[in-house]
């Protein structure tokens, strides 16, 4: 209830701006979506699973179901311990907070303060409690605000204007927006918009995939799947210490909302602990920024070094996490990790690796180091082959333009949206992934061609090797949608999914087989078969090592560009997407070798009785592709 005159227009002022909250959808699975709203600090205070405990070691317990009055002691460096365990939560804290706010409505803390150092301005903060953060740092109690700022200096006043500039914090900063920016939702002419992301609650402004460095938190937001609008019940703080210390004693607490943890799983602090409480302007000053990263619209070329970034610092957080009260178990992972990566690098041989002739034998340290030799002394070719990859990824960014466009959607856009709905975000990234696969299996095939003829003392020229996977269009495309085909359908259920992986693995030299031994699609398929069987494990390990290496490099790249410089994320996935142009023609050749180094060692050439060599000749077979000529090759010697 307010205390004065100065109270009831601040009360009619946080009822007039109270904003509209759009969560993140929920799911049935606590693990996805959104499973928590802005909670009444009443329902957490005097709940028998709730106590208070001292910042020494146990036992440390000081009081069990504290109440208001209880903490509003202060109690400096003490903690409010909730159930569960943050660094396990399971389901416990979506469960506790679903059961305490299904008796108790959504409430947002409303505060007026006026800053000393700036006379002629007011703030209207609105705090959002929630009893779980569920995001890569996961933890106890989450504080999270928006604020709004008035060129006047008293409550009455800002009754008769429209605020100046409004922001939402996130994370360790806040974002800010002028009143009549467009990024701005408002409902009803005064009421905000506020988008919490799933599971991290930092406030946003609309609909996106955001990309937090420095200030906006390391990882990446999410509000994609945003539910109607609530509006939480307003409880209006009153503006004088003591009048909000006799309603709300809670708000002397200098302790913890949250049980204590290592680094950035502790609990936060309070309201009242922030720099805002007192000094909004001052603190706005410094901390507010324009504008938020998001993750750019559309696909690029490979792998995106932001959704790679996403993928990877909510990995390494889970792992942290995980092994935090557990350094023996981190120690062991770490340990492991060496050991497979020395032994994989010991048990094969990378010096000798002459990049011809192709039709050799080789460990598959020799095929990555010949592949790059290869790159290195033909650099002309490979970038011609590169140079395909790249016409690609214009073609993927003018698709995603174009979808962008047609929908009438931000440029910005990281995700569907209410512009850009799933159907088409779906469609696109198909189209994307269709011309991707569609430009690998070109560049295997040429570059398997390119050695052919390296091999031959042929013409060695990307003109030349793209004419011979024209020539062999019929079996290398019968392949190539054999090959996926079959991959996609046994992915759909996890149960085939090691089905699927050894069916890529058997037939993965498929297309080397079309272009070198000018066989039918049917037969490369089961050439590649025989040339792998008994060799699976051999196999599938040097390719897992070649491909890994083509695709990580843009990625990784990108990760350490985003954290270690200022680049937008878009010019960040572009250069991402110039390196795997770049790595994929050599990791084609690497692959290649390693189907030569099969086919020199494994069984015949079907029909042939003997392995192809480049002494031999070949006829067009009446199904378009061309099959050995047993014809016998006469010596001029």
């Amino acid at each position: 209830m307010a205390a004065g005159p100065q109270d009831e227009a601040g009360q009619a002022l946080a009822e007039r701006y109270s904003p509209v909250v759009r969560l993140q959808g929920d799911s049935s699975r606590c693990a996805d979506g959104e499973q928590f709203r802005p909670t009444d600090v009443e329902a957490v205070l005097g709940d028998q699973q709730v106590a208070l405990r001292g910042p020494w070691r146990p036992p440390d317990l000081i009081k069990p179901q504290p109440e208001g009055s209880d903490i509003g002691r202060g109690y400096p460096g003490h903690f409010l311990d909730f159930p569960g365990d943050p660094l396990r939560p399971g389901c416990g804290y979506a469960e506790w907070s679903a059961a305490i706010n299904s008796v108790h409505p959504a409430t947002v803390y409303a505060h007026v303060v006026a800053d000393p150092g700036h006379p002629g301005q007011l703030s209207l903060e609105y705090w959002f409690f929630y009893v779980f953060n569920d995001y890569n740092n996961t933890h106890e109690g989450d504080w999270e605000s928006i604020r709004l700022v008035f060129d006047v200096q008293t409550p009455e006043a800002a009754l008769g204007t429209a605020p100046t500039a409004v922001g939402y914090s996130q994370h360790g900063g806040a974002e800010r927006a002028l009143w009549d920016d467009a990024k701005l939702e408002i409902v009803d002419g005064t009421h905000p918009v506020v988008y919490p992301a799933a599971g991290s609650h930092a406030n946003k402004f609309g609909r996106r995939l955001y990309l937090g460095r420095g200030s906006e938190g390391l990882g990446c937001d999410d509000t994609t799947r945003p539910l109607p609008g609530i509006s939480p019940r307003v409880a209006y703080v009153p503006m004088a210490r003591a009048d909000y210390l006799t309603q709300y004693p809670w708000l002397a607490f200098e302790g913890r909302w949250g049980e204590r943890q290592r680094s950035f799983f502790d609990g936060p602090t309070g309201p009242n602990m922030k720099s805002s409480w007192t000094r909004p302007i001052e603190d706005a000053e410094s901390t507010w920024r324009d504008d938020s990263n998001t993750v750019p619209a559309g696909s690029v070329l490979g792998p995106s070094s932001t959704g790679a970034f996403c993928t990877a610092v909510g990995t390494g957080s889970n792992l942290l996490r995980e092994t935090l009260d557990r350094t023996w178990l981190l120690g062991l992972l770490l340990t492991a990790l060496v050991v497979l990566i020395w032994f994989a690098a010991s048990r094969t041989r990378w010096t000798d690796a002459d990049p011809l002739p192709a039709r050799k034998r080789r460990a598959w340290g020799q095929t990555v180091v010949a592949a790059a030799r290869l790159f290195r002394h033909r650099v002309g070719l490979f970038t011609g082959f590169a140079t395909a990859f790249v016409v690609l990824s214009l073609v993927t960014v003018a698709l995603a333009r174009i979808q962008v466009a047609r929908r009438d959607a931000p440029a910005d856009l990281g995700a569907p949206t209410e512009n850009a709905t799933g159907f088409w975000a779906s469609l696109l990234a198909l189209a994307v992934t269709i011309l991707t696969l569609a430009t690998y299996v070109v560049l295997l095939s040429a570059v398997t061609a390119t050695l052919d003829q390296l091999d031959r003392g042929g013409p060695a020229t990307t003109e030349h090797a793209l004419r011979q996977v024209s020539a062999n269009w019929r079996p290398v495309t019968r392949v190539a949608v054999q090959y996926f085909v079959v991959i996609a359908v046994l992915t759909i259920f996890v149960a085939t999914i090691p089905v699927a992986i050894y069916y890529a693995v058997s037939r993965a030299f498929a297309l080397p087989v079309v272009m070198a031994e000018h066989c039918s699609g049917r037969t490369a398929l089961k050439r590649s078969r025989l040339l792998i069987r008994g060799r699976w494990w051999r196999t599938a390990g040097p390719l897992a090592v070649v491909l890994g290496l083509g695709v990580a490099v843009g990625p990784v790249a990108g990760i350490l560009l985003l954290l270690g410089t200022d680049l937008s994320a878009t010019l960040i996935d572009v250069v991402s997407s110039l390196l795997f142009a770049l790595a994929m023609p050599v990791a084609a050749a690497a692959l290649a070798y390693l189907y030569y180094d099969r086919a020199t060692s494994g069984p015949r050439s079907p029909g042939s009785g003997e392995l192809p060599d480049a002494g031999r000749t070949y006829a067009r077979g009446g199904d378009g592709s061309v099959e050995p000529d047993l014809t016998p090759v006469r010596s001029d010697s």
